[in-house]
């Protein structure tokens, strides 16, 4: 069959909810590059049983599935790639429509590379094309058409999609445009030289490459669950990473006032009257607390993290606590929540845990 995949028509192959559709630059397409073609005609041989339809039948749109195989050997083989486009389609009977949809232009594809998700959450976050939605606009058209489509498409798991960033968040740049190449005037040597013929060596690779993934086909379906697992593998590190990172960003930022109000909590803690915990305890567990008895002679901030699941900060103190005539040393545990009716801002949201505190 004839490479065509730039023949203009919106009737497209594929009938998942959503999908992509790729712009190539102008003169980099498999048209017009048979190295390109080559790899993608390996990655259709390799998963000949496993897409509904090959690449080359489905360009310009591909499934989320394609595409991350596309971009990711695309990356491997090249290193740096820079597409005009990428953009999210529906399907409107049989004819495919972006319009509406997000989209990534330019696409780039280089070593920082993890999945497609992230450029495109980039786009629609900083992109003046979309600066007229709204962030709740923005996040529930990710978290309820997107991610679902994404999700299904790659087969797996909730958790290894990528967090859509809160509201007013710093976007780090996940991807730069590449370069553009220029020439100097006819009176000066050209600062760029013309692209040359591919050289036998290219080819060569090209053939091995078909080679290759012609033994790799009789192993299609344990290649795939291995790819998959792969690329949900690096959505996993990825998400934790940056879950962590927000993480600690939330500590920094709120770890002088939760020491603030656990230091106003602890004296009352201790003073063994429960009517002075009202206003540091929430409706939850926390509200049976039962306050101690004893004088506070030292009280350390030990450790103050956060949980973004149940948006709490877990705190834990070492304190010096005198009872009667004896002074002992207690690792006290407790939780931490925002709360902007109480009187403090804060309230503690589980009973505290004492433990002995071993230097």
């Amino acid at each position: 069959m004839a490479f065509n995949p730039f023949k203009k028509s919106n009737k497209c192959v594929i009938t998942d909810d959503l999908f992509l559709e790729i712009t190539w630059e102008d003169g980099k397409s498999p048209d017009d590059d048979s190295e390109l073609l080559g790899i993608i005609e390996g990655i259709d041989q390799q998963y000949l049983d496993t897409f509904p339809h090959s690449i080359e039948e489905s360009l310009p749109y591909l499934t989320f599935f394609q595409a991350e195989h596309l971009f990711q050997t695309l990356r491997d083989a090249y290193g740096q790639l820079q597409l005009k486009q990428v953009a999210i389609c529906h399907l409107e009977g049989k004819e495919a429509v972006s319009e509406g949809e997000v989209f990534a232009s330019p696409f780039v594809i280089d070593r920082t590379y993890h999945n497609l998700l992230l450029p495109l959450i980039q786009a629609i976050m900083t992109g003046s094309d979309f600066q007229y939605y709204t962030y709740q606009e923005k996040r529930e058209y990710f978290v309820n058409q997107i991610y679902p489509a994404y999700k299904n498409s790659l087969n797996i798991p909730e958790s290894a999609l990528p967090l859509f960033p809160e509201e007013g968040e710093a976007i780090p740049v996940i991807n730069t445009p590449l370069p553009q190449k220029t020439t100097a005037d006819n009176n000066t040597t050209a600062a760029v030289a013309p692209k040359a013929p591919i050289s036998q060596t290219s080819l060569k690779k090209v053939y091995l490459l078909l080679g290759m993934t012609s033994v790799i086909a009789l192993g299609g379906v344990i290649g795939t669950i291995s790819t998959a697992t792969q690329l949900s593998k690096q959505s996993e590190q990825l998400t934790y990473l940056y879950q962590e990172e927000k993480n600690t960003q939330m500590v920094m930022k709120a770890e002088h006032q939760i020491d603030v109000f656990s230091r106003y909590f602890l004296p009352n803690y201790y003073s063994g009257k429960k009517e002075n915990l009202v206003d540091f305890l929430s409706d939850g567990d926390a509200k049976y607390t039962v306050p101690k008895e004893g004088t506070l002679q030292s009280v350390i901030l030990e450790k103050l993290t956060y949980d973004s699941k149940t948006k709490q900060y877990n705190v834990s103190y070492v304190l010096s606590v005198k009872e009667g005539d004896t002074a002992s040393n207690i690792r006290l545990s407790f939780a931490v929540k925002a709360s902007k009716s109480s009187k403090y801002g804060y309230v503690v949201t589980t009973e505290p845990k004492a433990s002995n505190y071993i230097k």
